[in-house]
C-alpha cells in the first residue's frame, strides 16, 4: 500500500489499493494524484509504501482524521495521531464584575459596551497565532447588541486573524444577564458561551 502526500503541507491525500503486488511509487502517485480535484504537478507529490500487514490495518483504519507524515524530507513516517481540540478563551475589558460568580457588569442604559477578546488556544491553552487559525466564527446574543471592535457595525459572525479576535457587547436599558454564544465553524474547535449583567 502506497501513502500518497503532497510534499509541502505534509498533507496525506490517498491511498493506493490494498492488496495483490503494489504498483511501483510513480505510477502509485499518478494513480492517487489524478484522482484529486485540483492535482497540480505532480512533483509536488511524494509516497510512503507500507509492506507490514499489521500497519496497513491500523493506517487504515486512522486515515484520513488522524494518519499524519511527520519526519524529516529526507525521512518520512507515517505517525496515528489523535485530532487536536481547540478551545476560544474569553477575557473582557469590563471593569465591575459580580462578587459572587465573576460575571463582567456594565450599565444597563443601551449605550454602554464591554469589549470581548477571543483567542484560539490549544489543550495546553497556548495561544493559536498562525496562518491557519483565521477559523470563522458565529455568534449570537439573547440580550443587547454585539456590534464589531469599533463598535459600529452590528455583526453575527467574524473571522479570527491569526487565532484572535474582538467584539463588543452593548447594552439595554433592562436588567438582566445577557448570554453571548460563540460558536466555530471548525469542528475541531469547541464552542464557548460567555455572561455579561447589565445593570
Amino acid at each position: 500500500m502506497w501513502v500518497v502526500y503532497r510534499k509541502g503541507a505534509r498533507s496525506i491525500i490517498g491511498i493506493t489499493a490494498v492488496g495483490g503486488i503494489d504498483p511501483d511509487k510513480e505510477t502509485a502517485i499518478k494513480e492517487v494524484v489524478g484522482g484529486t480535484v485540483a492535482p497540480g504537478d505532480i512533483s509536488e507529490y511524494e509516497a510512503i509504501q507500507v509492506t507490514d500487514r499489521e500497519k496497513i490495518s491500523q493506517y487504515l483504519e486512522a486515515f484520513p482524521g488522524r494518519l499524519v507524515v511527520t519526519g524529516t524530507t529526507k525521512q518520512p513516517r507515517l505517525v496515528i495521531r489523535e485530532p487536536e481540540v481547540f478551545s476560544l478563551y474569553i477575557t473582557t475589558d469590563a471593569g465591575d464584575k459580580h462578587p459572587i460568580d465573576g460575571i463582567p457588569i456594565i450599565p444597563a442604559d443601551g449605550t454602554s459596551s464591554v469589549l470581548i477578546t477571543i483567542q484560539k488556544v490549544d489543550e495546553r491553552a497556548k495561544p493559536q497565532t498562525g496562518k491557519k487559525d483565521n477559523d470563522q466564527l458565529y455568534l449570537r446574543a439573547n440580550h443587547g447588541i454585539i456590534r464589531d471592535a469599533a463598535g459600529k457595525e452590528a455583526i453575527s459572525s467574524i473571522t479570527l486573524d491569526k487565532g484572535e479576535a474582538r467584539i463588543r457587547l452593548f447594552s439595554e436599558t433592562v436588567k438582566r444577564v445577557a448570554t453571548i454564544q460563540i460558536m466555530a465553524n471548525n469542528p475541531d474547535i469547541q464552542d464557548c458561551m460567555l455572561r455579561v449583567e447589565f445593570v
